[in-house]
């Protein structure tokens, strides 16, 4: 088990938020504030993107413009947007957020956990 204490998930993070926080926060030391304040920036902004996501779950993905032609729900691009947002502020800190990245890591932490 990490000797390290993990930091408590600030208040008022949903399940995506907290998930966030906890595999970041268990696998990097954030004593600098601006750091802390950018994690939970990008944690509140996952659970942002989540409930955005599941909106989109059950609304078409098209739908009909200010002149009648078809567009992308407009849940789309605030989910892109949201995510691009993300990934600065977690770049901001070093941490890689690309899916490749966040595969390694995990795989990572779970080596590091099972072999404690």
């Amino acid at each position: 088990m990490n000797a390290q204490k993990v930091a408590r998930a600030p208040v008022g993070l949903d399940v995506a938020g907290k998930a966030l926080w906890h595999a970041v926060a268990e696998a990097f030391d954030f004593e600098d504030p601006r750091e802390k304040h950018a994690l939970r920036m990008a944690c509140e902004l996952a659970d942002d993107v989540a409930r955005l996501r599941s909106e989109l779950a059950g609304s078409p993905l098209v739908t009909v413009g200010s002149t009648g032609q078809p567009v992308e729900s407009p849940l789309l691009g605030a989910i892109r947007n949201g995510v691009a947002l993300q990934a600065k502020l977690l770049g901001s800190i070093g941490i890689d957020a690309s899916d490749q990245a966040r595969s390694h890591a995990g795989r990572l932490l779970v080596s590091q956990r099972w072999a404690s």
